[in-house]
């Protein structure tokens, strides 16, 4: 009987290990790529986080500075923004990992100074970027330095889980994505890039008070929609919004929102995006 109870105490104690394993990033801690590239499984079919809740999805854009940007120049220094955008629900926490690669699929530029909660690890030569520590929003932003002269083409490609912190693998939802960069001067790629058919979008400043200020940067022009979610998934408030390509800065009237933590999600042909925002 003795045994039997240590037998249970030590399963216990290494399925907490596995758990926080991959609360500390899936490279560093139990060495697995799951970004989705070639060669790459994804934390669905590593048996984490397997179930679909939150239906999320992952967006990618390149930035140099405030500016978006399709081409790299050698050697510069940009900033890859993955955002998970969950269509339902209220995620608690938030991981990823992403990987730069050229056309032969060997690592592609490098990652630059990381912010706290993001580290690099490596494997079979190439270089994951991921969260160290679980993070309370689902936008990353992670410096990226372009590789050499004629290296050409640069695919992204990048995993999210977006967890109900409950401490299981269970009840969460993960999606991955893809973004094609051309280098500037090089001959267009013609690989389907669905990372570029995204917005971005961030709230200044967070919190809000009686205005919610928007900064939505979009591929397309039209007619879209912005919907204020509630932790428990019901929807607050819906603004119809008329982007143009570009930067767009939009005010919401948030005023009648109840103080507490919201998702604001950019609904449209072509467009997904989504911030938490914490409203005073």
């Amino acid at each position: 009987m003795k045994f039997r109870n240590i037998y249970k105490v030590i399963g216990i104690l290494g399925l907490f290990l596995i758990l926080q394993g991959r609360a500390g990033g899936p490279a560093t801690v139990q060495d697995l790529q799951v970004t989705g590239a070639p060669g790459n499984g994804t934390c669905a079919n590593t048996g984490c986080h397997t179930q679909g809740a939150f239906s999320p999805t992952v967006s990618m854009s390149l930035f140099l500075g405030a500016n978006l940007v399709a081409k790299y120049d050698p050697g510069i220094t940009y900033t890859l923004r993955i955002i998970n955008s969950p269509v339902q629900g209220m995620p608690q926490r938030y991981g990823f990992q992403a990987v730069a690669l050229n056309s032969v699929n060997a690592q592609a530029g490098d990652w630059g100074t990381l912010a706290a909660g993001q580290q690099v690890a490596t494997l079979a030569s190439k270089k994951y970027v991921e969260h160290s520590a679980p993070a309370v929003n689902g936008v990353f932003e992670v410096p990226w330095v372009a590789p050499a002269a004629g290296t050409g083409t640069v695919t992204f490609y990048a995993a999210s889980v977006a967890a109900n912190n409950n401490g299981q693998n269970s009840g969460d939802g993960m999606a991955k994505n893809s973004l094609v960069i051309n280098e500037n001067g090089a001959a267009p790629s013609s690989t389907n890039n669905p990372g570029r058919e995204s917005a971005s979008m961030r709230v200044l400043p967070n919190p809000v008070y009686d205005v919610l200020n928007l900064e939505i940067v979009s591929h397309l022009a039209g007619m879209h929609k912005i919907r204020i979610i509630s932790p428990t998934g019901a929807v607050m408030k819906t603004e119809a919004v008329t982007l143009q390509a570009g930067v767009n800065r939009t005010p919401i009237p948030a005023a009648d929102l109840a103080p507490g933590l919201y998702l604001v999600q950019l609904c449209g042909e072509g467009h997904l995006a989504a911030v938490q925002i914490l409203k005073r």
